[in-house]
């Protein structure tokens, strides 16, 4: 679970959310409303669960960006002053061994260089630069602001993103369905044709896909070229893998989907684009 910021001298900034990777909402200074993407987001319980998941409206956000463009504005001399802000935490899950928290951070850059970033292990504030040192030790004597950032990155951000998942996996299990399809067109290689399985409406993190070859699984090293998992804009994401293969060749293909407890197996029907006829 991520915030990113980003403030444009002293009265503009932009705030992004992301879960699991994707930007899941948005919100910014001239007044437009938060616009969260996913449906869970709105309704019931998730919506508010996601009203209080505070990244863009934290104490320590609001104080810190006041304070670095307050103090730090004037000595910028080529015009926009912009500074950056990270906040968020990543965990890993086990079956065996539960929840590990990966990583908790709250970051500051400064026209683009590292400015201040907040220590776990040592619940202070560190400066990057020597100029944030007037900074680090002003923000590391107010202990609310100390104990606040280190309370949220830590503890809730977790709480946060575990239940924020837990509806995301509820979602995608009632709404995605993966659309697979194997199909082949004439390749720029004299005698080839260009094998595809394209798989989209997925969610990002629960499928893979697998191109056999008669039984066999068909690797990069057999020259599969895979155009990795892109997003589609609706929170699902596609992804495409293809293969120069002979177009005079014996051998099946197919394309398997596994998406969590549910397997789907595609055949190339052995048709090739631009011909009315299988290739038999």
């Amino acid at each position: 679970l991520l915030g990113t910021y980003t403030a444009v001298n002293s009265d503009e900034f932009t705030c992004v959310l992301w879960l699991d990777g994707e930007a899941v909402d948005s919100y910014s200074s001239n007044g437009t409303d938060s616009v969260p993407r996913r449906n869970w987001m709105r309704e019931g319980r998730g919506r508010s669960l996601w009203k209080s998941v505070k990244l863009c409206n934290m104490k320590h956000w609001d104080r810190g960006r006041t304070d670095i463009l307050k103090n730090y504005t004037g000595l910028n001399m080529s015009g926009a002053a912009v500074l950056q802000g990270r906040f968020g935490c990543e965990i890993e899950r086990n079956p065996d061994s539960g929840v590990r928290l990966m990583t908790a951070f709250a970051q500051y850059r400064w026209n683009g260089e590292d400015f201040l970033s907040f220590s776990l292990s040592r619940l202070q504030w560190e400066a990057s630069a020597g100029s944030a040192v007037p900074m680090k030790r002003k923000w590391n004597r107010d202990r609310d602001i100390t104990m606040e950032t280190n309370n949220y990155i830590e503890h809730t951000c977790v709480i946060h993103l575990l239940d924020s998942l837990s509806f995301e996996a509820e979602e995608s299990q009632e709404t995605a369905q993966p659309t697979a399809a194997v199909f082949a067109k004439r390749s720029l290689n004299p005698g080839k044709v260009i094998l595809t399985c394209l798989v989209s409406g997925f969610h990002c993190s629960d499928t893979t896909v697998e191109v056999y070859q008669d039984d066999d699984i068909i690797t990069e090293e057999d020259g599969l070229l895979s155009s990795g998992i892109r997003p589609n804009g609706d929170g699902t994401c596609q992804l495409r893998k293809s293969l120069d293969i002979s177009n005079s060749t014996e051998a099946s293909y197919s394309c398997e989907v596994q998406f969590r407890s549910l397997k789907r197996l595609v055949k190339w029907d052995g048709k090739i684009w631009d011909q009315a006829e299988p290739k038999h």
